[in-house]
C-alpha cells in the first residue's frame, strides 16, 4: 500500500481489527530497527491484555492499549500524547499513522492533533489516546470538537500523577513535590461540552466502552488505571536533560565541536 506520512513513524503494513500482528511482519530492515527491538515489542504485544493490574486494584495501561488495538480499523489514525503513558503507547498502539509529540517531549498535542486530524479525515476513525496530565494542557478544546463535530475519539488514561517526575522525585529524592494529580472526573467534563463520555474503572468494561465511543463521535473514555506502573521512560530517566543540547546525540556533538 502507499506509504502514508506521520510525524513519528510510518508503518506499512496495517493490521485490521482484533489482529494482533508481530511488529517482526513490518516492512523493515532488522540492520536499521533492530532485531532486539523487534523481539521485545512482539513479546510485549503478545503479553500486555495479560499484564496484571496494580497492588491498588486499578488496571495497568497496558491492558487499556490492548483493548484499544484489537478494535482499531485498518485505516485508523491514533494520536498518542504524554510522558509516562506516551512511553506505553508508543510500542502498544500501531495504525496507518501515527503522530506524537515527538523527541522534544512537546506534550499537550493529543487533542488538537486529534481535532484537526478527525476534521482532514472525517471518514476515518481518530483516536487520541492520552496521559491524564497531557491532557490536561488542551482539555477545553473537547468544546471545539463539539462545536465543530469533530469526530474523534479521546481516551485518557487517568493515573492521577505526572507519574514519571512522581517517580524520579521519590528515587531521587525520596518525597513527592507538586507532581500528583486528581483522579479528576474528565467524563463528567466531557459531557458538560455535550459529548458522549464514560469513566471506565474495570478492564472486562473497556471493549463495550470503545464500541459505545467508537459509534458515538466526538467521545471520551475517561480509563483510570494504576499509578504504579513504571514505564520504560520512566527507568531510563527521561526528567534528565543534557547541560547544552535537548538531545544527547546533539549534545554530544556539541561538546566535541567546542573541544575543536
Amino acid at each position: 500500500m502507499p506509504t502514508e506520512h506521520a510525524s513519528v513513524r510510518v508503518v506499512h503494513k496495517p493490521w485490521g481489527v482484533g489482529d494482533l500482528q508481530p511488529w517482526s511482519s513490518i516492512d523493515a530492515s532488522p540492520d536499521a530497527v533492530g532485531e532486539l527491538w523487534f523481539e521485545r515489542a512482539d513479546k510485549l504485544r503478545a503479553t500486555m491484555g495479560g499484564t496484571p493490574d496494580g497492588s491498588d486494584g486499578r488496571m495497568h495501561p497496558n491492558r487499556l492499549l490492548a483493548a484499544l488495538q484489537a478494535k482499531l480499523p485498518q485505516d485508523a489514525i491514533v494520536v498518542a500524547d504524554g510522558g509516562d503513558f506516551l512511553s506505553f503507547a508508543r510500542v502498544g498502539l500501531s495504525s496507518s499513522a501515527y503522530l506524537d509529540p515527538g523527541p522534544f517531549g512537546c506534550i499537550g498535542v493529543g487533542v488538537p492533533f486529534g481535532i484537526a486530524a478527525s476534521l482532514a479525515f472525517p471518514d476515518r476513525l481518530v483516536l487520541v489516546a492520552t496521559g491524564d496530565g497531557s491532557f490536561g494542557f488542551n482539555a477545553i478544546e473537547l468544546d471545539t470538537a463539539v462545536r465543530h463535530r469533530a469526530p474523534a475519539v479521546f481516551v485518557v488514561a487517568n493515573n492521577g500523577a505526572w507519574q514519571i517526575e512522581v517517580h524520579d522525585q521519590t528515587s531521587t529524592y525520596g518525597r513527592v513535590a507538586g507532581t500528583r494529580l486528581q483522579f479528576a472526573d474528565h467524563a463528567g467534563m466531557a459531557r458538560a461540552f455535550g459529548m458522549h463520555a464514560e469513566r471506565v474503572e474495570r478492564a472486562d468494561d473497556l471493549p463495550g466502552a470503545i464500541d459505545r465511543a467508537f459509534a458515538r463521535r466526538p467521545a471520551l473514555l475517561d480509563v483510570v488505571v494504576t499509578p504504579e506502573a513504571v514505564s520504560a521512560d520512566a527507568k531510563s530517566g527521561l526528567a534528565w536533560v543534557p547541560d547544552l543540547q535537548p538531545l544527547a546525540a546533539w549534545d554530544d556533538a556539541e561538546r566535541a565541536w567546542r573541544d575543536g
